[in-house]
Protein backbone atom coordinates (compact mmCIF):
# COMPACT_ATOMS: atom_id res chain seq x y z
CA UNK A 1 0.00 0.00 0.00
CA UNK A 2 1.19 3.49 -0.77
CA UNK A 3 1.31 6.06 1.98
CA UNK A 4 1.67 9.78 1.55
CA UNK A 5 4.33 11.29 3.78
CA UNK A 6 3.82 14.75 5.15
CA UNK A 7 6.37 16.56 7.24
CA UNK A 8 5.28 18.02 10.54
CA UNK A 9 4.93 21.74 10.91
CA UNK A 10 3.34 22.43 14.34
CA UNK A 11 3.52 21.16 17.91
CA UNK A 12 0.28 19.93 19.43
CA UNK A 13 -1.59 16.79 20.18
CA UNK A 14 -2.50 15.67 16.63
CA UNK A 15 -2.57 17.76 13.51
CA UNK A 16 -0.33 19.30 10.91
CA UNK A 17 0.24 21.42 7.90
CA UNK A 18 2.96 19.91 5.76
CA UNK A 19 5.06 21.24 2.95
CA UNK A 20 6.72 18.08 1.80
CA UNK A 21 5.01 14.88 0.89
CA UNK A 22 6.05 11.56 -0.59
CA UNK A 23 4.73 8.09 -1.33
CA UNK A 24 6.23 4.96 0.18
CA UNK A 25 5.34 1.28 0.39
CA UNK A 26 4.50 0.77 4.08
CA UNK A 27 3.84 -2.48 5.85
CA UNK A 28 0.83 -0.94 7.58
CA UNK A 29 -1.94 1.32 6.28
CA UNK A 30 -0.97 4.59 7.94
CA UNK A 31 -2.10 7.11 5.37
CA UNK A 32 -0.24 10.39 5.14
CA UNK A 33 2.79 11.06 7.29
CA UNK A 34 2.95 14.34 9.16
CA UNK A 35 4.21 16.03 12.39
CA UNK A 36 2.80 17.72 15.59
CA UNK A 37 2.85 17.66 19.49
CA UNK A 38 0.19 15.59 21.23
CA UNK A 39 -0.76 15.30 24.91
CA UNK A 40 1.74 18.02 25.79
CA UNK A 41 2.06 20.32 28.81
CA UNK A 42 2.38 24.12 28.60
CA UNK A 43 5.97 25.36 28.73
CA UNK A 44 7.00 28.29 30.91
CA UNK A 45 8.87 31.29 29.52
CA UNK A 46 12.58 30.49 29.44
CA UNK A 47 12.10 26.74 29.88
CA UNK A 48 13.17 26.06 26.27
CA UNK A 49 14.97 29.30 25.32
CA UNK A 50 16.36 27.81 22.09
CA UNK A 51 12.90 27.14 20.61
CA UNK A 52 11.94 29.38 17.69
CA UNK A 53 8.84 29.84 15.52
CA UNK A 54 9.11 29.83 11.73
CA UNK A 55 6.56 31.47 9.44
CA UNK A 56 6.66 32.28 5.74
CA UNK A 57 6.13 35.94 6.63
CA UNK A 58 4.84 37.98 9.61
CA UNK A 59 1.15 37.51 8.77
CA UNK A 60 1.23 33.82 7.84
CA UNK A 61 0.25 30.99 10.17
CA UNK A 62 2.76 28.70 11.83
CA UNK A 63 5.09 26.96 9.40
CA UNK A 64 7.56 25.05 11.58
CA UNK A 65 9.69 25.09 14.67
CA UNK A 66 13.44 25.31 14.95
CA UNK A 67 16.29 25.67 17.43
CA UNK A 68 18.97 28.28 18.06
CA UNK A 69 22.37 26.56 17.82
CA UNK A 70 24.58 29.69 17.74
CA UNK A 71 24.18 33.46 17.82
CA UNK A 72 23.79 33.54 14.03
CA UNK A 73 22.30 30.12 13.26
CA UNK A 74 18.97 28.31 13.54
CA UNK A 75 18.56 24.59 12.83
CA UNK A 76 15.32 23.19 11.38
CA UNK A 77 14.00 20.49 9.06
CA UNK A 78 14.78 20.52 5.35
CA UNK A 79 11.12 20.35 4.38
CA UNK A 80 10.47 23.52 6.40
CA UNK A 81 12.54 25.71 4.08
CA UNK A 82 12.26 23.66 0.89
CA UNK A 83 11.22 25.92 -2.00
CA UNK A 84 11.40 29.10 0.09
CA UNK A 85 13.67 32.12 -0.37
CA UNK A 86 13.09 33.59 3.10
CA UNK A 87 11.54 32.79 6.48
CA UNK A 88 10.20 34.93 9.32
CA UNK A 89 11.56 33.83 12.72
CA UNK A 90 10.30 34.61 16.24
CA UNK A 91 12.51 34.21 19.32
CA UNK A 92 12.10 34.06 23.10
CA UNK A 93 8.37 33.43 23.33
CA UNK A 94 6.01 30.67 24.45
CA UNK A 95 3.09 32.40 22.69
CA UNK A 96 2.52 31.71 19.00
CA UNK A 97 1.02 35.14 18.35
CA UNK A 98 3.21 37.48 20.39
CA UNK A 99 3.59 40.92 18.76
CA UNK A 100 6.36 41.82 21.22
CA UNK A 101 8.61 38.85 20.47
CA UNK A 102 12.02 39.46 18.93
CA UNK A 103 11.78 38.65 15.24
CA UNK A 104 13.68 38.87 11.98
CA UNK A 105 13.45 37.70 8.37
CA UNK A 106 16.27 35.47 7.13
CA UNK A 107 17.16 34.86 3.49
CA UNK A 108 20.24 32.66 3.85
CA UNK A 109 18.75 29.14 3.84
CA UNK A 110 20.94 26.05 3.53
CA UNK A 111 19.12 22.76 2.89
CA UNK A 112 21.18 19.59 3.15
CA UNK A 113 22.20 18.76 -0.44
CA UNK A 114 21.10 15.15 0.07
CA UNK A 115 17.59 16.07 1.24
CA UNK A 116 14.97 13.90 -0.48
CA UNK A 117 11.48 15.41 -0.49
CA UNK A 118 9.90 12.06 -1.41
CA UNK A 119 11.22 10.14 1.61
CA UNK A 120 12.21 13.01 3.94
CA UNK A 121 15.67 11.48 4.18
CA UNK A 122 18.36 13.95 5.33
CA UNK A 123 15.65 16.34 6.53
CA UNK A 124 18.01 19.08 7.73
CA UNK A 125 18.22 22.81 7.04
CA UNK A 126 20.29 25.66 8.46
CA UNK A 127 19.23 29.30 8.59
CA UNK A 128 21.83 32.04 8.88
CA UNK A 129 20.45 35.00 10.80
CA UNK A 130 20.86 38.53 9.40
CA UNK A 131 21.47 39.93 12.90
CA UNK A 132 23.49 38.38 15.72
CA UNK A 133 21.32 37.37 18.67
CA UNK A 134 21.94 38.77 22.14
CA UNK A 135 21.45 35.90 24.53
CA UNK A 136 19.24 36.30 27.61
CA UNK A 137 17.16 34.20 29.98
CA UNK A 138 14.61 33.58 27.23
CA UNK A 139 16.95 33.38 24.21
CA UNK A 140 19.74 30.80 24.42
CA UNK A 141 21.37 28.23 22.11
CA UNK A 142 20.92 24.50 22.58
CA UNK A 143 24.06 22.39 22.69
CA UNK A 144 24.13 19.87 19.87
CA UNK A 145 25.06 16.25 20.43
CA UNK A 146 28.81 15.85 19.92
CA UNK A 147 30.95 13.39 18.00
CA UNK A 148 31.50 11.55 21.29
CA UNK A 149 28.00 10.11 20.78
CA UNK A 150 28.59 9.03 17.18
CA UNK A 151 28.18 5.33 18.01
CA UNK A 152 25.46 5.81 20.63
CA UNK A 153 22.00 4.73 19.40
CA UNK A 154 20.03 6.31 22.29
CA UNK A 155 17.56 3.36 22.34
CA UNK A 156 15.55 3.49 25.57
CA UNK A 157 16.57 7.08 26.27
CA UNK A 158 13.80 9.47 27.31
CA UNK A 159 13.76 12.66 25.25
CA UNK A 160 11.68 15.83 25.15
CA UNK A 161 9.78 17.34 22.22
CA UNK A 162 8.18 20.78 22.03
CA UNK A 163 6.18 22.86 19.59
CA UNK A 164 3.05 24.79 18.64
CA UNK A 165 1.58 22.21 16.27
CA UNK A 166 -1.84 20.56 16.22
CA UNK A 167 -2.88 18.86 19.43
CA UNK A 168 -5.60 16.60 18.09
CA UNK A 169 -6.26 14.64 14.91
CA UNK A 170 -9.69 16.26 14.59
CA UNK A 171 -8.91 19.79 15.81
CA UNK A 172 -6.90 21.42 13.04
CA UNK A 173 -5.64 24.46 14.90
CA UNK A 174 -2.14 25.27 16.07
CA UNK A 175 -1.59 25.61 19.79
CA UNK A 176 -1.20 29.23 20.89
CA UNK A 177 1.04 28.01 23.73
CA UNK A 178 4.34 26.17 23.45
CA UNK A 179 3.72 22.57 24.52
CA UNK A 180 6.21 19.88 25.46
CA UNK A 181 6.06 16.12 26.04
CA UNK A 182 8.28 13.10 26.66
CA UNK A 183 9.05 10.33 24.20
CA UNK A 184 11.31 7.28 24.32
CA UNK A 185 13.81 6.39 21.60
CA UNK A 186 13.06 3.06 19.89
CA UNK A 187 14.90 0.70 17.56
CA UNK A 188 14.87 1.76 13.91
CA UNK A 189 13.76 -1.71 12.83
CA UNK A 190 10.49 -1.29 14.75
CA UNK A 191 9.97 2.08 13.10
CA UNK A 192 10.86 0.66 9.68
CA UNK A 193 8.14 -1.95 10.05
CA UNK A 194 5.66 0.94 10.18
CA UNK A 195 6.99 3.46 7.65
CA UNK A 196 9.22 1.32 5.43
CA UNK A 197 12.97 1.08 5.07
CA UNK A 198 13.15 3.74 2.36
CA UNK A 199 11.95 6.29 4.93
CA UNK A 200 13.65 4.92 8.05
CA UNK A 201 17.37 4.80 7.26
CA UNK A 202 20.46 4.86 9.55
CA UNK A 203 20.39 8.68 9.70
CA UNK A 204 16.79 8.52 11.00
CA UNK A 205 15.95 8.34 14.70
CA UNK A 206 12.52 7.16 15.92
CA UNK A 207 10.58 7.53 19.16
CA UNK A 208 7.23 6.77 20.80
CA UNK A 209 5.36 8.25 23.75
CA UNK A 210 7.06 7.52 27.07
CA UNK A 211 5.60 4.57 29.00
CA UNK A 212 3.11 3.74 26.25
CA UNK A 213 1.45 7.17 26.19
CA UNK A 214 0.25 8.92 23.01
CA UNK A 215 2.70 11.80 23.42
CA UNK A 216 3.98 12.68 19.96
CA UNK A 217 4.90 15.40 17.54
CA UNK A 218 2.20 16.47 15.11
CA UNK A 219 1.44 18.93 12.31
CA UNK A 220 3.33 22.17 12.77
CA UNK A 221 5.97 20.66 15.04
CA UNK A 222 8.39 19.93 12.22
CA UNK A 223 11.87 21.35 12.57
CA UNK A 224 11.75 21.56 16.35
CA UNK A 225 14.46 19.94 18.47
CA UNK A 226 14.44 16.47 20.02
CA UNK A 227 16.44 16.97 23.23
CA UNK A 228 17.76 14.83 26.06
CA UNK A 229 20.28 15.13 28.90
CA UNK A 230 23.98 14.49 28.33
CA UNK A 231 26.21 12.66 30.82
CA UNK A 232 26.62 15.90 32.80
CA UNK A 233 22.88 16.52 33.01
CA UNK A 234 22.86 19.32 30.45
CA UNK A 235 20.32 19.54 27.64
CA UNK A 236 21.56 18.56 24.19
CA UNK A 237 19.77 18.21 20.87
CA UNK A 238 19.94 14.77 19.28
CA UNK A 239 17.31 15.07 16.54
CA UNK A 240 15.08 17.29 14.40
CA UNK A 241 11.31 16.69 14.29
CA UNK A 242 10.57 15.26 10.84
CA UNK A 243 7.49 13.04 10.36
CA UNK A 244 4.56 11.12 11.85
CA UNK A 245 1.56 9.19 10.48
CA UNK A 246 -1.08 11.61 9.20
CA UNK A 247 -4.24 11.92 11.28
CA UNK A 248 -2.83 9.31 13.66
CA UNK A 249 -0.79 11.49 16.01
CA UNK A 250 -2.72 10.09 18.97
CA UNK A 251 -2.59 6.46 17.84
CA UNK A 252 0.77 5.73 19.54
CA UNK A 253 2.63 5.17 16.26
CA UNK A 254 6.34 6.08 16.13
CA UNK A 255 7.51 9.53 15.11
CA UNK A 256 10.59 10.18 12.98
CA UNK A 257 13.54 12.56 13.42
CA UNK A 258 16.74 13.45 11.61
CA UNK A 259 19.55 11.86 13.69
CA UNK A 260 21.98 14.70 14.34
CA UNK A 261 25.07 12.54 14.85
CA UNK A 262 24.78 11.78 11.13
CA UNK A 263 24.87 15.47 10.19
CA UNK A 264 27.49 17.04 12.46
CA UNK A 265 30.10 17.31 9.71
CA UNK A 266 27.58 18.98 7.39
CA UNK A 267 26.46 21.43 10.09
CA UNK A 268 30.08 22.17 11.00
CA UNK A 269 30.98 22.76 7.35
CA UNK A 270 28.15 25.27 6.86
CA UNK A 271 28.32 27.07 10.23
CA UNK A 272 31.96 26.69 11.24
CA UNK A 273 30.92 25.27 14.63
CA UNK A 274 33.52 22.86 16.07
CA UNK A 275 31.62 20.04 17.76
CA UNK A 276 34.78 18.69 19.36
CA UNK A 277 35.15 21.84 21.45
CA UNK A 278 31.71 21.78 23.07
Amino acid sequence: MRVEILACLCLTSIMLFAIAQAYIEPRTDLGEIQNRIVSGSPASLGQFPWQVILKKDPIEDLLCGGSIIAANWVLTAGHCTYGLTSVFIMFGTVLLNNPNALNMTATQLYINPNYDSSTLNNDVSLIQLPTTLTFSRTIQPIQLVTNDYANFNFIGQVATIAGFGFTDDDYLESSNLLLYAQVQIINNSKCGDVFGTSVVIPSTLCAQGENGTDMSICSGDSGGPLITRDLNGNWMQIGINSFVAEDMCTMKYPSGYARLTSFLSYISQVTGIDFNSY
